[in-house]
């Protein structure tokens, strides 16, 4: 009978019992619709946060699932709508830090060189002083009275206040007009003179 089998097959070696691979075929394609059928015109505005920290508002839950799978911007996910409280708008160029709530006590901040010392103003703009970095003006900002009321602004404002100064009247700053040259083009290229 095997050499019937060799004969009948052409070849001498046995008839293998392994059965040939399986292959998966994805039950969706890659390029599928990420818009799921829950997502209407009315449907809400939703907060995202991308993996630097920075929050952006979407129209729509589909909106956000879009842009994560085209990587626009990567990363993102959807986060709690408190998040975006200082986001206005919706897309990308209205895309803010995610809201940080104030600590319950305030933190300790790192000592900084006085070549990185900020100038922050009162929101009235009336007084100005120096603070160490960041970390200090949110301090102020979350456990003095009044709240919220110190604002970063141009070091040339606090003049030759230095760290632990109290607060004094802020510095005007000439702001210099920039100049707009303006070519003309000739549309025949000819050049004209004038006769006097």
């Amino acid at each position: 009978m095997a050499l019937l089998w060799t004969l009948a097959s052409g070849t001498t070696q046995p008839p293998s019992s392994s059965r040939p691979p399986v292959t998966t075929v994805r039950s969706t394609p890659r390029n599928c619709p990420l818009f799921p059928p829950v997502c209407s015109k009315s449907s809400p505005r939703v907060c995202g946060r991308t993996p630097r920290g920075e929050c952006q508002r979407f129209e729509n839950i589909c909106h956000l699932l879009l842009a994560n799978g085209q990587r626009q911007p990567e990363g993102v996910r959807h986060t709690r709508d408190i998040d975006c409280r200082n986001v206005k708008g919706t897309g990308a160029a209205n895309r803010r830090p995610c809201y940080n709530p104030c600590p319950a006590r305030p933190v300790v901040c790192q000592r900084s060189p006085p070549s990185q010392h900020i100038c922050v103003r009162s929101r009235n703009s009336r007084q100005c002083k120096v603070l160490a970095n960041s970390c200090q003006l949110r301090n102020q900002n979350c456990h003095s009275q009044p709240r919220n009321n110190w604002l970063r602004t141009d070091r040339r404002r606090c003049g030759r206040l230095q760290l632990g100064d109290k607060p004094q009247g802020c510095l005007r700053v000439q702001v210099r007009p920039t100049r707009r040259t303006t070519t003309r083009r000739s549309t025949t290229g000819r050049t004209t003179t004038r006769s006097a």
